[in-house]
């Protein structure tokens, strides 16, 4: 039930099976003594050419044998001849393209001489069908989410000046949900084009390049931390609840350069520190970072006294629009990209994200980035604002399981659901 064919050395066909006939439409007798290479779409050929001479050459003993060792499976596109192509017509492209996979082996007559090739292989149209709608989704995907940036921040910005204005002062609360709308959709898009632009680079087996820029992750975060105290949920409400205190345990620290993209890590913490104080509705939500310089990582963490995260929740958040259900977490906005777009940075920064958490007692992120420590020392901001308080101070008396010295090594913790 294998696609199997038979050339002489010339690349001639001398044989086609049946399995052949019915995946291409074309019989022994339209193909037999005639080149493969005439079947072949372009983009086929050469990789063809190649694979037949290394098969060739290894069989007659030159080259070395390393050179070719794993060198006999090749990719080829056929197209398919349409069933109400005439005979003697070309194939027809109307009929699609087949996708297969051979193995050449070389076949040698009783005396030992080459006489040709045979190749044996599998049908993989359905696989090249597949990459082809997940190239076409990809590229939509990262399309749209360009288009729809641009009237994103138009709306944003006219509402911001709508706000100064006497008639807008008159319609502030409709004006500032259509503007925090925007805000929300904003971030989605955003979120979206990362996902859909690296899935394009790995589709596409492109490496994907370390980002080397120098970063402060001090001066990120205080911009972040200022980023929250503006944030609104859908019902235009502060995303920080007054009974929840903002900490930045980085001021008054100094730590050492971060290599990377100042613009992604700053996503990596706002997705962060947005779903930790989005599930957080008393206590804290505290942002903190070492240097591990046997390691040679810098360590941050986004810990907060929230509703935390189940322990089957823990194993699917990082993944692409999961969200943890098991709580009322459902109840919060969100598609559940924040996470896996957080993975995906913390990744092309050569680090990784992890979570440690306990349902009703909080959750922990844990973010490791490299860092050699050789592009010189951050800023020490200043203490002053480091911890920035809304509405009364909440004590919590209870430590989180996940900052006590016995936590298990290798584990980490997070908010109990996923980020819009």
């Amino acid at each position: 039930k294998a696609p199997v064919f038979l050339l002489d050395v010339q690349g001639l066909i001398v044989d086609w099976n049946d399995n052949l006939h019915a995946l291409t439409g074309l019989s022994l007798k339209d193909v037999k003594d005639k080149p493969l290479l005439d079947f072949l779409t372009a983009a086929c050929r050469e990789g063809y050419e190649q694979t037949m001479k290394r098969t060739i050459d290894k069989a007659n003993g030159e080259g070395r044998n390393d050179e070719y060792e794993g060198s006999n499976l090749v990719e080829i596109s056929i197209p398919v001849r349409s069933k109400y192509a005439s005979p003697w017509s070309e194939p027809a492209l109307q009929g699609g393209v087949r996708q297969l996979v051979m193995s050449f082996v070389p076949k040698s007559t009783k005396d030992g001489q080459l006489a040709g090739i045979m190749a044996i292989g599998q049908d993989l149209s359905e696989v090249a069908e597949l990459k082809l709608v997940q190239d076409r989704k990809t590229a939509l995907l990262a399309m749209l989410s360009h288009e729809i940036r641009s009237p994103l921040h138009g709306m944003m910005g006219l509402t911001t000046a709508l706000l100064d204005t006497e008639a807008g002062k008159t319609m502030s609360r409709q004006l500032g949900m259509v503007r925090g709308c925007a805000a929300r959709l904003l971030d989605l898009v955003t979120n979206v084009m990362d996902l859909a632009q690296s899935e394009k680079k790995r589709l596409a087996g492109k490496p994907i390049e370390r980002p080397t820029c120098p970063v402060d992750l001090a001066e990120i975060a205080d911009e972040v931390i200022v980023m929250m105290n503006m944030a609104v949920d859908k019902r235009n409400k502060p995303l920080v609840k007054s009974s929840v205190r903002l900490t930045n345990d980085l001021a008054g620290k100094q730590l050492p350069i971060v290599p990377g993209d100042s613009y992604k890590l700053t996503q990596l913490l706002y997705n962060l520190m947005t779903n930790a104080c989005k599930f957080t509705d008393a206590g804290s939500v505290r942002i903190s970072a070492d240097y591990k310089t046997d390691q040679k990582i810098v360590e941050i963490g986004i810990t907060d006294t929230g509703r935390g995260i189940s322990k089957q929740g823990q194993k699917s958040i990082f993944k692409p629009f999961e969200q943890e259900m098991d709580s009322d977490a459902g109840s919060f906005q969100g598609i559940g990209l924040g996470l896996s777009v957080c993975t995906e940075i913390a990744e092309l920064h050569g680090g990784c994200i992890r979570v440690e958490s306990e349902l009703g007692r909080g959750s922990k992120f844990i973010v490791q980035l490299f860092c050699d420590g050789t592009m010189g020392q951050g800023k020490i901001t200043p203490i002053e604002g480091s911890a920035i308080q809304h509405g009364p101070r909440v004590e919590v008396h209870a430590p989180l399981p996940v900052a006590a010295p016995a936590a298990a090594p290798g584990s980490a913790a997070g908010p109990a659901g996923k980020p819009a």
